[in-house]
């Protein structure tokens, strides 16, 4: 098995190699699988949750290598994003300097960090050079979305106990059992081919959210198609048993109903409401009917009751205390990461679970300042990447990104662990440069504002 993925982990990168479009698809599907096939081997090492770093990297090179794909063509069209990100990356030498000395080894963990951070700026890039049209989009998005519906058929199985031998369904091979007691009773949480209820939570809740832009954008057969892929990807999410997966539902529809009001008026938002209640209501009436129990259900329900404790308590306490711990500087670059325990070096015991509190451990607090200020001038451009295309056919699909991406962020402030994941971090990087390619393939000018300047008349777009 272990010599199956290496196979498919090079089959993936020479598909990135021959077309780094194709690249991307492999990428996906890699990392989709590693976590099936990962447990399916004795001890299910740690380093194969990162089985598809190899191929996003050589889907980076080989975009770079083909001449499409630079950063200096990409950040020339939008420049006061560009200069943030300068900035940013020049201050990053200083936390690499800070993990690189911290004791031994841990230069391992400075060159993972500095990894991640160049992958995920690269991979940005590579998602905005993606498109050839906009209806490229919502191709992958698709494609994207079949795949994990696919491998979502694994919640199920280990609800009923239809798989209790077969490694690949379920925690077993992990050695672990989620459960949660926090209501007063078990509540068992499912992972299904995935290696934790965390990561098929996200897959879930991804797929929704993508399966209602794509409901919403087509008509027809096709509309009640991914109208059912969306309600499919409820039932799983429902016994992941993750709040905080649950929660960046509303926080999505609340995102795209109102960028829909505000851009296109009160007859688009009626019929984005109507997609969206009839999503809503036969996925309850499936949960209901399906996975009924009083002790999820009312878990879910406490949703909203220690909503505001936790934002507290992971936001502005967490990064507080860090402070206090870490200093002013945090630990330094790579060492918030997920998974660098399995790194043989010397490092911190960090135990922040939000977003804030990982960011000033790793990045100190003047680089967490630069990366609010960096992501604070991207959600801007974004914003009027939607603008520009609020009367063309894929408003949508780029209004939908950008409530998936608003969801994720509210979700990081509670708990960024999942964030860790290299697919999840990349994927999301990706999708930034798909909303951001809106600039690039709408066929329309823009003029200068001093919120963006994007000059789209740069030439083909492959």
């Amino acid at each position: 098995m272990l010599f199956l993925i290496f196979i498919l982990i090079a089959v993936g990168c020479l598909t990135a190699v021959y077309r780094w479009r194709w690249g991307v698809f492999a990428a996906i599907l890699i990392g989709l699988l590693q976590d099936p096939l990962r447990k399916m081997i004795p001890g299910a090492p740690g380093y194969l949750a990162m089985a598809s770093l190899p191929v996003w990297m050589a889907t980076l090179g080989s975009a770079l290598f083909s001449g499409e794909v630079t950063a200096r063509r990409f950040l020339s069209n939008f420049p006061r994003f560009a200069k943030w990100v300068g900035i940013f990356f020049l201050y990053l030498i200083f936390p690499a300097a800070l993990s690189a000395s911290y004791g031994r080894n841990s230069w391992m963990i400075t060159l993972l960090g500095a990894v991640i951070y160049s992958c995920a700026f690269f991979v940005l890039a590579c998602g905005w050079q993606f498109p050839r049209s906009p209806s490229s989009i919502a191709r992958i998005l698709g494609f994207y979305c079949l795949a994990a519906s696919l491998l979502l058929i694994g919640g199920p199985l280990d609800y009923f106990g239809l798989a209790k031998g077969f490694s690949a369904i379920g925690t077993k091979a992990m050695d672990m059992v989620w459960v949660t007691y926090r209501t007063g009773e078990a509540v068992f949480m499912y992972a299904g081919f995935f290696r934790s209820p965390d990561v098929m939570g996200w897959h879930a809740t991804l797929v929704t959210m993508l399966a209602c832009i794509l409901a919403i954008r087509t008509r027809g057969w096709a509309r009640w198609f991914w109208i059912g892929v969306a309600i499919w990807a409820m039932l799983n999410l429902w016994i992941c048993g993750r709040r905080k997966m649950v929660a960046m539902l509303p926080v999505f529809w609340g995102g795209l109903m109102m960028l829909t009001f505000r851009l296109r008026g009160m007859k688009r938002t009626v019929l984005l409401a109507g997609v969206l209640f009839v999503v809503v209501g036969l996925a309850w009436y499936a949960v209901t009917r399906t996975y009924h129990e009083q002790a999820i259900d009312t878990f879910y329900g406490s949703t909203l009751v220690d909503l505001d404790e936790r934002a507290r308590k992971h936001g502005v306490g967490a990064v507080v205390t860090t402070v206090r711990q870490a200093g002013f500087f945090g630990y330094g670059l790579g060492m918030g990461q997920q998974g660098i325990h399995h790194i043989p070096a010397e490092k911190p015991s960090l135990w922040q679970e939000g977003g804030p509190g990982k960011i000033v451990a790793e990045l100190g607090v003047p680089g967490a300042l630069l990366l609010l200020i960096t992501v604070g001038v991207m959600l801007k451009s974004v914003y009027h990447v939607v603008k520009l295309n609020r009367f063309s056919g894929s408003f949508f699909v780029y209004s939908g990104i950008l409530s998936v991406l608003a969801a994720n962020l509210a979700s990081a402030v509670i708990s960024a662990q999942i964030f860790g994941d290299p697919f999840v971090m990349l994927f999301l990087a990706f999708m930034v440069g798909l909303l951001l390619s809106g600039a690039r393939t709408s066929g329309e000018a823009i003029e200068e504002s001093p919120h963006l300047e994007i000059p789209v008349n740069d030439g083909p777009s492959s």
